[in-house]
């Protein structure tokens, strides 16, 4: 019996917003063992450390909110536990996310080198792919952190000048960095796919040709992360609503002063909440997986029809097949 093999997705192509979306989860729903297989083999341990971190952070606040009330704010051992706890999610978040973009990219590139795509993929095999993505992706997460500080200090100076001249002068300046901001992330959205796809390309060109192609198709980038976002979302909330609703007891019990003697400070419970937000973080980086493979195919799309490298490619191929 002849199997018949679906098309291979051609990364590297001019796109309706339909067939954005299509591409999208037609690549998930064809590709979904391998993915779901190395994203728990690679990803589980990540959120097993990731959630310890994210239940300190929570436990900090909840203790960070009854020592306000009870003896009002001032700096003690309780606010700089939560300050340290902050920088820690921070710090660990971060390093997920260059995990997971080393492997999402690492994933996405040998689809598109192998002739058998992703099918009977070993470890073994793809390890030097996955190393070289974590690489560039921990490089490109060092800079945008380095970027990102530097525009910070640079945006504020200005609010902080207009709200000293006159408070509405300083709203307005809020409301317009607002705008500047959104307007500016969303082409730099691609700056992941470009330098985690373009082996040649160094970071600080990663980020101009993020934003030559993200302003010349800021439209279709917004389209495509809203209604991925949508979906993605409802995803989140199914796996973070355990954790959540227990967090939420949790913290309602402590600010009454009954959690003393209850079932809900014990540590069966505390070890329940932090299976639950193990699930937490999985749902959240498992949506992030989405996320990305979407923003790979938008970046096809712009690639193609900016840069015209889909045509580039289908000639060379023609070349090579007709000296063959």
């Amino acid at each position: 019996m002849i199997q018949l093999q679906t098309p291979k997705i051609e990364i590297y192509r001019t796109r309706t917003f339909s067939d954005k979306l299509t591409d999208t989860f037609n690549f998930l729903r064809e590709n979904w063992r391998p993915l779901l297989k190395y994203f728990i083999y690679i990803m589980l341990p990540v959120s097993i450390v990731m959630a310890f971190f994210v239940n300190h952070f929570w436990n900090g606040y909840i203790s960070l909110i009854m020592m306000l009330e009870n003896i009002g704010s001032g700096l003690d051992f309780g606010t700089l536990s939560f300050a340290l706890s902050t920088i820690g999610v921070i710090i660990v978040s971060l390093i997920a996310y260059a995990i997971l973009a080393g492997l999402t990219f690492c994933l996405i590139r040998l689809y598109d080198k192998r002739p058998q795509r992703l099918k009977d993929l070993t470890f073994d095999e793809m390890k030097p792919e996955l190393m070289y993505c974590m690489k560039r992706s921990a490089v490109l997460i060092v800079v945008s952190v380095l970027l990102v500080i530097a525009a910070v200090i640079v945006l504020l100076i200005p609010v902080g000048l207009a709200f000293w001249i006159n408070g509405v002068l300083g709203f307005l300046s809020i409301v317009l960095l607002y705008i500047i901001l959104i307007v500016l992330v969303i082409p730099l959205t691609l700056v992941t796919p470009i330098y985690l796809m373009e082996d040649q390309i160094g970071v600080i060109p990663a980020f101009a040709k993020a934003f030559r192609l993200g302003f010349a198709t800021w439209g279709g980038i917004f389209a495509v992360m809203f209604i991925v976002g949508i979906i993605t979302s409802v995803l989140q909330t199914f796996t973070m609503m355990p954790w959540y609703i227990l967090s939420m007891i949790k913290m309602a019990l402590s600010i009454s002063d009954n959690l003393e003697g209850s079932f809900f400070n014990t540590f069966f419970f505390t070890f329940l909440q932090y299976l639950t937000c193990i699930l937490q973080c999985l749902g959240y980086l498992l949506a992030e997986l989405m996320t990305l493979v979407a923003l790979t195919i938008q970046y096809g799309h712009a690639c193609d029809k900016i840069d015209g490298v889909g045509v580039a490619q289908k000639i060379v191929h023609f070349e090579e097949f007709d000296n063959f």
